[in-house]
């Protein structure tokens, strides 16, 4: 079972790279702006909690934690993107 300071460190670290996915969402102008800007939203404020890492109050590690979630729970709304198909010069 593992200690409550190593649960810790597995949160942080799963929410610090769904913050990078998220980075990178928002830079990538083939994802819809609707997308872009909440992928934005949640770098942003995984941002504002990275002072509190490692020291936070109740309310921040919740806060960490919900953030956690949320950007979990977004990323299959990729999955709703519909592209284009790729025409050929002959199309």
């Amino acid at each position: 079972m593992a200690s409550n300071e190593a649960k810790d460190e597995m949160l942080v670290m799963v929410v610090s790279d769904l913050a990078a996915i998220c980075k990178k969402l928002a830079e990538d102008s083939v994802v819809p702006d609707e997308l872009r800007v909440k992928a934005r939203q949640f770098v942003e404020e995984f941002n504002s909690l990275l002072p509190a890492r490692g020291e936070g109050s109740r309310a921040e590690h919740a806060a960490g934690e919900h953030l956690l979630v949320s950007m979990a729970r977004f990323l299959p709304r990729l999955l709703e993107v519909h592209a284009q198909p790729v025409r050929g010069p002959y199309s």
